[in-house]
């Protein structure tokens, strides 16, 4: 993702003010990695679309909260992955026939972003975050720390290089080889999710 960071911090720090054109423009600047990144959860483009749409509104509408925002591409994936749980979760309430078929998951469905969305819906599920944590418990004390930094506490790489005293190259490999450790317990999860069942 290539990312126009010094418009972005400008445009963020007008949103926070209360200047719509600030909303406006960090819309326009993450629109497209944002959609395509949804459409790598879930193939849905009305969900996709819908949730970007509640996440800006979000954004717009906690905005005097933003300030102390330091990696605004992360929190902004965070919150936004958070919100397409939610949304998707309203969707299967709203029609519980639908189904996803095991034959139309896709590698994009089992990949690292997926397991995030997983990490992030374990914060408001209580059944998921038990199963999740059977499979964090798989994990060595450094793996489950680092994760724990990656996905709860939503700290960048380099973050978590000064707080670990880790290289950064060491940190996204322990991070790599936690989530290969973890892989065949979320991925029964995953499916779970998508199907509707957690």
């Amino acid at each position: 993702m290539e990312y126009n960071h010094q418009g972005i911090t400008k445009n963020w720090k007008l949103l926070v003010e209360g200047e719509k054109q600030g909303l406006y423009t960090c819309f326009n600047l993450f629109y497209d990695d944002l959609y395509r990144f949804g459409m790598s959860l879930y193939r849905n483009p009305e969900l996709v679309k819908e949730s970007i749409q509640n996440l800006f509104i979000e954004l717009w509408q906690i905005r005097d909260k933003l300030i102390h925002v330091q990696n605004i591409q992360q929190y902004v994936f965070t919150v936004y992955k958070r919100i397409m749980y939610k949304t998707y979760q309203k969707e299967l309430h709203k029609d519980p026939g639908k189904v996803v078929h095991l034959e139309d998951l896709n590698e994009q469905y089992v990949s690292v972003h997926s397991y995030e969305a997983i990490l992030i819906a374990s914060q408001e599920d209580e059944h998921l975050k038990k199963r999740l944590e059977h499979a964090l418990n798989k994990l060595t004390p450094r793996q489950k720390e680092i994760v724990q930094l990656r996905y709860f506490e939503c700290l960048s790489f380099k973050e978590i290089s000064h707080k670990t005293e880790l290289t950064e190259r060491t940190v996204y490999n322990t991070l790599h080889n936690a989530v290969n450790v973890l892989r065949d317990s979320l991925l029964s999860i995953l499916i779970l999710m998508i199907l509707g069942e957690l």
